[in-house]
């Protein structure tokens, strides 16, 4: 009876865990989709999916935060990372679609490039949520953190070389809308991505 009466804990850091490996899969899609577009319909089905299993990681992170009263970290910290991590997922998600119903004849190697930056923020993030369970890794956190900080400087790098290529060499006003969202929803993506490093790296600095 006892046991009844007392709530089971949940494990914040095992739905962090679940959100970053949905955002390492999205990323992964992402890149086969640049470099396979013969198959960009079923790539972006399956992202799909994936996006709406995020959904559910942050939908039930956040209900549980609103019934736990003693909490790992602080709530708005939990808060801001579930949601941010969804937002990753969101924006990938986003960029996959968009190339996949835009019509566009194929990606540019510039679209590559962003999704290997994408891909490798991901992962890296993935490493450091996961550091997060012990107090023991935290050094290699803020080393995984820092990584994801250099991947959003070099997507911003990608980006305005893209824009300044798009403008100097596209003629097709249409097209140049069409890669303009595209470019920019995808360095979105590791905007998010340093977002959630933030957090992190402030997290370890309140524990330290």
């Amino acid at each position: 009876m006892l046991k009844r009466l007392i709530p089971r804990e949940y494990n914040f850091f095992e739905s962090f865990d679940q959100a970053a490996n949905h955002a390492v899969d999205a990323a992964k899609l992402l890149l086969k989709l640049t470099e396979h577009y013969e198959d960009a319909d079923p790539i972006a089905r399956e992202l799909n999916g994936i996006e709406h299993d995020c959904d559910d990681v942050a939908h039930r992170t956040m209900e549980q935060l609103n019934k736990t009263f003693i909490t790992p970290l602080d709530r708005e910290d939990i808060h801001v990372m579930i949601l941010r991590i969804d937002d990753v997922v969101d924006l990938t998600n986003a960029a996959a679609n968009r190339m996949a119903y835009f019509g566009i004849q194929k990606p540019t190697q510039h679209s590559v490039n962003l999704a290997k930056q994408v891909v490798r923020g991901c992962e890296k993030l993935a490493q450091a949520v996961h550091g997060m369970h012990s107090s023991r890794n935290y050094e290699q956190v803020m080393h995984d953190c820092i990584a994801v900080h250099e991947v959003e400087n070099a997507a911003d790098d990608i980006l305005h070389t893209a824009l300044a290529e798009l403008f100097a060499t596209e003629k097709n006003a249409i097209e140049v809308i069409k890669w303009k969202d595209i470019y920019e929803t995808m360095e979105k993506i590791t905007d998010r991505l340093e977002d959630v490093a933030n957090v992190l790296q402030g997290v370890i600095v309140k524990m330290s």
